[in-house]
């Protein structure tokens, strides 16, 4: 089994990527790397990044700085970084755009 980039099927958009998983199981991962979902069937993890690979990008996220969790958007996504915009109020950072490398789930999450 090796990795696949997923497609929508209307429009040929990249809407992210499927890798295997334990027990020949697939993980559906954002265009940027980012976890969908649990692991599943081929087809499931495809159907999943077909309806929600896009939109979640436009969804809240939260950014770790330091010790805390601070609010934010994503305002640009590819396979090797994302950036986002801080949107919290609390924050140092507010409304400036922050780099994240491959940012995995101990740095970013869903709100």
């Amino acid at each position: 089994m090796k990795n696949r980039t997923v497609y929508r099927a209307e429009d040929g958009e990249h809407v992210g990527y499927v890798v295997p998983a334990p027990e020949t199981r697939w993980q559906a991962l954002t265009v940027f790397g980012y976890p969908l979902g649990g692991p599943a069937a081929f087809d499931d993890s495809v159907a999943l990044l077909e309806a929600e690979g896009l939109a979640v990008l436009a969804e809240r996220w939260s950014v770790k700085q330091g010790d805390d969790w601070f609010s934010c958007r994503l305002v640009e996504t590819s396979p090797e970084a994302v950036v986002v915009r801080i949107d919290d109020f609390g924050a140092e950072d507010f409304g400036k755009h922050v780099r994240l490398e491959r940012p995995g789930p101990e740095v970013l999450k869903r709100v």
